[in-house]
């Protein structure tokens, strides 16, 4: 499941090659050759980026090659880290204005130059060799926009099985009643939009409501229209006029489409679902729209969407937020789907155990349902714990369902917004996270792009924002001083350390601590005031590029002095909590 994103680093790495110290320093000979071939090796392997990170899905080979060009990259940025280190060191020796004409006149620079350019050499060959390989994959350049491709898994329709569906009982008779209410009282169209993260059962409302008894009295026409991520008006207005019962003959003109459409509508009141839409574009709103304004006066249309921002954009009242189950609807669900016809009394350890594994689904019926199919044919309780204490992505092929569901989501986020989401895996589960060190972590670690006179703390706020708009994060609240915090749903930090892999750690500070010699942003955390025995040891590791020590007593073998000898460290934060034993001491 492990994703190598690289595109972001890449970009970084191109804008550290044209930066400062590398474009106004007159560099000269094998260094400035080394630089210009490094920059259109890049460039070549940029232009297929987006393309090989798409595909990594269904192709190991390709997941290989972007994993060692990514290692490739590291050593590259790692250089460069060296040579603006240098440059910076260089540059304090002289005053603004002479700094650029006499940077290298000083402290030997033609060993220095010589040197950089050996290393630059190394790295560009290296490059050159994996850079090489990708004609076997046959990628393509310049691709757009991320293309999501359409599944026959993806599409929904009206039916639903009501007897199968728990918990959601009260949030169906609040939106029927507003639909009813409001139905004779609005001239113009209504939209009514459900929205939250995947897996919800935003779909599953929807159904509820469209198969409402009252609701079918009041509408001459019901239709429903699963839209997905192409939301291309022609084929919508030919499926739209399909599902109220229409034949689109096969009509190729847009104009001719629409003005069948609009014919069937005329003096109709009407009910539309569009599900799982996840346009952003006014103007196609409004194109669609203008065909759908022809019904009769309380004609109403249902969205259903994981964005906030398409919920604001269609919706004509306030949107209705989906949270997640009860406990007790959570565990009454569970058992429907793990205990079939019933518990017995030999149920009672499955039963302590199956809580457990309810509380990790955080309310979420699509990861209740599934792993609770899981367990439905199996009776032994060290099958039960296998799955309690498996990973989510380890849970054969219901988890990895559970986490396609949730990567719809991720899949729609442009690259730098990815690294951005996924690195936020380097906090524990259930962590209060704020908004202003969510974003210098992220601009230490060169995750935001620059973008014109955009400055990096407006771009991190826009950034959070539509993690936010997307349902990434939960739980935003904002106190008396403005500070902003937010919490990550336990399936979606899942999602993010899947993706991440061994990359992004978190560690607990105890005995059996073992830290993967790959971590390149580590958080060590210790919340018990108990001592402890071992020593933790980070100098087996690689480089890292961010460190978080949280808690008691974190014991380091020689802390300050491996601190002091990382080179390549971007983000160091100790929040050290020494536990202090207070005695009271009684006069005699």
């Amino acid at each position: 499941m492990t994703e190598v994103l690289l595109s972001p680093l890449v970009g970084t790495i191109l804008d550290g090659l044209k930066s400062w110290s590398l474009k106004e320093l007159e560099l000269a000979g094998s260094l400035k050759t080394e630089v210009a071939s490094l920059e259109s090796t890049l460039t070549t392997i940029q232009a297929v980026l987006q393309d090989a990170e798409e595909k990594q899905w269904k192709s190991e080979a390709i997941k290989n090659w972007l994993g060692k060009l990514k290692q490739a990259a590291y050593d590259l940025e790692a250089v460069l880290e060296d040579f603006n280190t240098e440059a910076q060191s260089r540059s304090l020796h002289t005053d603004a204005r002479s700094q650029v004409t006499t940077f290298f006149s000083l402290r030997n620079p033609l060993l220095f130059r010589l040197d950089m350019a050996r290393k630059f050499k190394n790295v560009r060959e290296k490059l050159d060799a994996i850079a090489g390989e990708k004609s076997k994959f046959h990628l393509r350049e310049g691709v757009g926009e991320a293309e999501i491709e359409r599944n026959e898994d993806r599409q929904t329709s009206s039916l639903v099985k009501e007897s199968e569906v728990l918990g959601r009982a009260d949030e169906k008779e609040k939106i029927v009643s507003m639909l009813l209410c409001n139905v004779n009282h609005h001239d113009d169209l209504s939209v009514y939009a459900i929205c939250g993260m995947g897996g919800l059962g935003k779909t599953t409302i929807a159904q509820f409501v469209f198969n409402d008894e009252n609701v079918a009295k009041v509408f001459d026409l019901r239709g429903w229209v699963c839209v997905s991520d192409d939301f291309d008006i022609k084929r919508l207005t030919k499926a739209i006029v399909e599902s109220f019962g229409g034949n689109s003959c096969g009509i190729q003109e847009l104009d001719t489409l629409q003005r069948c459409l609009a014919e069937k509508l005329v003096g109709k009141q009407f009910l539309l679902v569009l599900d799982d839409v996840w346009n952003e574009y006014h103007d196609k709103w409004d194109r669609l729209k203008q065909a759908l304004q022809c019904g009769r006066k309380g004609s109403t249309v249902i969205v259903t969407t994981r964005l906030e921002k398409v919920a604001l954009m269609m919706a004509t009242t306030p949107f209705y937020r989906l949270g997640c189950l009860s406990d007790d609807d959570s565990w009454s669900l569970f058992k429907q789907r793990a205990f079939g016809m019933g518990m017995n009394g030999s149920n009672a350890n499955l039963e302590t155990i199956g809580r457990q594994i309810v509380q990790r689904c955080g309310g979420v019926p699509l990861a209740i349902k599934a792993i609770g199919s899981i367990l439905r044919f199996r009776s032994q309780e060290s099958e039960w714990l296998r799955v309690k204490d498996s990973e989510i992505w380890d849970l054969e092929d219901e988890g990895s369902r559970i986490l396609a569901v949730l990567r719809l989501s991720y899949d729609h986020l442009p690259p730098h917004m990815r690294q951005c989401f996924s690195f936020c895996s380097i906090f524990p589960k259930d962590s209060v996270m704020t908004k202003d060190e969510l974003m210098g972590l992220w601009m230490a670690n060169g995750f935001i792009p620059s973008r014109g006179a955009l400055d990096l703390h407006d771009m991190g706020c826009e950034i959070f924002s539509e993690l936010t708009w997307r349902s990434f994060f939960q739980e935003i609240k904002e106190d008396v001083d403005g500070t902003v915090t937010c919490k990550m749903h336990d399936l979606i930090h899942d999602l993010a350390t899947s993706i991440m892999g061994q990359e992004c750690c978190v560690i607990e500070a105890n005995e059996g601590s073992q830290i993967p010699k790959a971590a390149r942003h580590l958080f060590v955390y210790n919340y018990s005031s108990s001592p402890l025995k071992n020593v933790m040891d980070f100098t087996t590791l690689q480089p890292l590029q961010s460190l978080i020590l949280h808690g008691y007593d974190i014991n380091v073998s020689n802390l300050s002095r491996y601190i002091s000898k990382q080179k390549y460290l971007k983000v160091l934060i100790l929040v050290l909590i020494v536990a202090i034993l207070l005695l009271k001491v009684r006069n005699t």
